[in-house]
């Protein structure tokens, strides 16, 4: 069953997140017989897609094609609020479908639409069932989360924070999140590479950026009301770091 239809595995705040924000397109199809579609080893060479990457193709059209929404995020960038909404699409491309086996490990991938912005790589679904990208078009799977629920869940959580108020990023911020009390994990929308934590009135987002050679960890603070904007200040003043949101 659909996931618009079925949205029970997910939290209540990604039923509520899809329930206002999500839709459904009729998704692309194959116009070719399953039967014939053709898959890179890591060799390289065309082969028949093996039924485990047949299997979780299919599977990802029937619970996830056509899904359409959108998420709103905003992050301070030079001094100043920035906010903007990205499409997503849950399509795989159709009769132009490209999959690989996974050189790094065990199983395949197929590439599907994901994120609707100009980018140079591509959005990949993996048979283990984890979401992943190869970066820059041509490097090995970069696995980017556990699995689509997962996304769906981080996605609901960075829409809704997207009208608190944000703080600049950087070591200012993350040295304060530290002090910060009453943040709890939460699990659904964590990863080892992404986590975020939450309480009433501020939200934290910790995650590694994509690069495989010089990785690095980012930090997001968001923050309501003036009890949270508070809370935050507070937590700069007590890390001996002037506030650059004062």
């Amino acid at each position: 069953m659909h996931i618009l239809e079925d949205p029970s595995e997910l939290s209540a705040r990604a039923r509520d997140f899809l329930h206002r924000s999500g839709r459904r397109q009729r998704p692309s199809r194959f116009e070719v017989p399953i039967e014939l579609w053709r898959a890179r080893d890591r060799h390289g060479v065309l082969v028949p897609a093996p039924m485990d990457l047949v299997v979780r193709c299919e599977g990802f059209e029937r619970r996830f094609g056509g899904l359409r929404y959108e998420v709103r995020r905003s992050l301070v960038v030079d001094g100043e609020r920035w906010e903007r909404a990205y499409g997503w699409e849950y399509d795989h491309m159709g009769v132009d479908t490209r999959a690989w086996q996974d050189p790094g490990g065990e199983g395949w991938y197929f590439e599907w639409i994901g994120e609707r912005v100009s980018k140079p790589c591509r959005d990949l679904l993996h048979t283990d069932g984890s979401v992943g990208t190869d970066v820059d078009g041509g490097s090995p799977y970069l696995r980017v989360a556990p699995s689509i629920p997962h996304l769906i869940e981080s996605h609901a959580l960075t829409d809704g924070v997207a009208t608190w108020r944000p703080w600049p990023m950087g070591g200012a911020v993350a040295r304060a999140v530290e002090l910060l009390d009453g943040l709890r994990e939460v699990p659904e929308a964590s990863w080892d590479s992404s986590r975020w934590r939450l309480s009433e009135t501020i939200a934290v987002r910790d995650y590694d950026s994509w690069h495989r050679e010089r990785p690095s960890r980012h930090v997001c603070v968001w923050s309501r009301d003036e009890t949270g904007h508070r809370q935050v200040r507070d937590a700069l003043d007590s890390s001996s770091v002037p506030s650059a949101g004062r």
